[in-house]
């Protein structure tokens, strides 16, 4: 009998640990769930659509976007896809799709646009807040510079600046890969404006992902 409580007591031990450790660890990942904590906001620009995605979520997601500018007969006039790879937990992200154009990069009238998307659990890990950006807006161009103010190495950067005039609508949307990989490394560059969009009075810049 002794022998049988020796053991015992070690095994009821064991299995009380397991218990309290494998719902967490076996929780199976609810895509639709996850979608539904994840809210989009489109907002028109000049050149395009853009799109301003909020992951309410604890979990990072990778997030399949697709768009479409439709003409008066609601045919499609193009239609894109992107991906973030990883969408950070409670954190915000954006794609621009930019408006069909022509044969000569003149933007086609349309007449409505959608968009839609699915998520799924991220594999990476995000280090966004590790991007730190300063701007400087001048007369004909805004200044950038960017550093990396962690202390690993990543491979991937996207941002996406949004220029806004005085009465608070996007005079346009720029995006640009990084190139400030390595831990502490500064990169600077600059944005000219084009002739038909004056200077604006603010710009926000979004970190799309970094990792």
């Amino acid at each position: 009998m002794k022998i049988i409580k020796r053991f015992l007591i070690p095994f009821l031990c064991f299995a009380l640990i397991l218990t309290l450790l494998t719902p967490g660890e076996v929780q199976a990942f609810d895509k639709a769930k996850a979608k539904k904590n994840v809210t989009v906001t489109y907002k028109k620009t000049p050149t395009g659509v853009l799109a301003i995605y909020k992951n309410k979520n604890k979990t990072a997601l990778t997030l399949n976007a697709t768009f479409r500018f439709r003409d008066a007969a609601k045919k499609d006039l193009s239609k894109e896809t992107q991906k973030n790879l990883c969408l950070g937990a409670k954190s915000t992200a954006t794609f621009f799709f930019a408006a069909p154009r022509d044969e000569y990069g003149n933007c086609i009238n349309y007449s409505s646009y959608s968009g839609s998307f699915s998520v799924s659990k991220s594999k990476k890990k995000t280090y966004v807040k590790n991007i730190q950006i300063s701007s400087q807006i001048d007369t004909v161009e805004t200044k950038f510079a960017a550093i990396n103010t962690g202390k690993k190495d990543l491979t991937n950067i996207h941002t996406t600046m949004v220029f806004y005039y005085a009465d608070g609508s996007i005079s346009r949307c720029f995006t640009k890969e990084l190139n400030c990989y390595k831990a502490g490394e500064l990169t600077q560059f600059s944005i000219q404006y084009p002739d038909d969009m004056g200077k604006p009075d603010k710009v926000k810049v979004y970190v799309d992902w970094a990792y």
